[in-house]
C-alpha cells in the first residue's frame, strides 16, 4: 500500500507555532535582561538565562546558536526599544527651554531604565572581551543610525545636518555619564539630583539658544 501522506499543517497551526516561537524568544530576551542586571555579564550564563526564562537549554540553542548570539540579540532588542521610546517622547520640534529640559529628564529616565542597564553592562564587558566587542559593533552602529534618523525626523528643520551627530553624541554621552555615576538608579537622587536638574536645564539652554531662532519682541504701540 502506498504510504499515507503526512497531513499538512493548517494556517492556524503554523501561526500557533510562530506564536510559540516568538513567545520563547521573548522570554529568553527578557531573562537575559534580568540576568545582566542582577548577575552582571560574567554571571549571565546560558544555564542562568534558561532558569530565569523557564525554558530548556535545547530551546535556547534552537534559536540562538551561542551565548554570544543571544547577548547581541538582547542588545539589539534593547536598542530598538530605546529608539522607540525616544521617538514616542515628542512628535514635533521642542523649541522651549522648559520643554527641552523636561524632555532631557525623560530621556534620562530611559537611560536609567532597567532594560538600558543591559546595554551599559554589555558595553563595559566589551572593553575587555574582543569577541563581544566585534559582535556588538553592528548593533552599536545600527543604534546610532536609528537615533540620528529619529533626530532628523524630529528636528531636521532646526539642526544643520553637519551638527546632528555631534549634538546627539553630546546628549547621549552626557546622559550615559550620569547613568554610569549612579550606582543605584532606583534610589532617591537626594541633593545630587538638584545638580543633575540644573545640568539638564543648562544643556537645554545651550541647545535652544544655538538652534532655535529668537522670537521677535512685540513692538510697543
Amino acid at each position: 500500500m502506498p504510504a499515507t501522506p503526512a497531513p499538512r499543517r493548517t494556517q492556524a497551526q503554523r501561526r500557533t507555532q510562530a506564536e510559540r516561537r516568538d513567545a520563547t524568544i521573548g522570554r529568553l530576551l527578557a531573562a537575559t535582561v534580568d540576568c545582566l542586571n542582577d548577575r552582571g555579564y560574567a554571571g549571565t550564563t546560558t544555564a542562568a538565562i534558561c532558569a530565569e526564562a523557564g525554558v530548556s537549554q535545547g530551546a535556547l540553542f534552537r534559536y540562538f546558536p551561542t551565548r554570544l548570539a543571544l547577548l547581541v540579540a538582547t542588545a539589539e532588542h534593547v536598542a530598538e526599544a530605546n529608539v522607540e521610546a525616544f521617538r514616542d517622547l515628542v512628535d514635533s520640534p521642542v523649541a522651549d527651554v522648559d520643554q527641552l529640559t523636561r524632555l532631557l529628564g525623560h530621556l534620562r529616565e530611559i537611560v536609567l531604565s532597567r532594560s538600558n542597564q543591559t546595554w551599559r553592562e554589555l558595553l563595559v564587558a566589551a572593553r575587555s572581551d574582543e569577541a563581544l566587542r566585534e559582535a556588538m559593533l553592528p548593533a552599536r552602529q545600527a543604534f546610532q543610525t536609528q537615533m540620528l534618523t529619529t533626530a532628523a525626523d524630529l528636528w531636521g528643520d532646526l539642526l544643520p545636518e553637519s551638527e546632528r551627530a555631534p549634538l546627539l553624541s553630546l546628549v547621549v554621552n552626557f546622559l550615559d555619564g550620569l547613568a554610569f555615576s549612579t550606582l543605584d538608579p532606583t534610589s532617591e537622587p537626594g541633593a545630587p539630583g538638584r545638580t543633575v536638574d540644573a545640568a539638564l536645564a543648562l544643556l537645554a539652554q545651550m541647545i535652544v539658544h544655538r538652534y532655535v531662532p529668537e522670537r521677535p519682541t512685540p513692538q510697543e504701540n
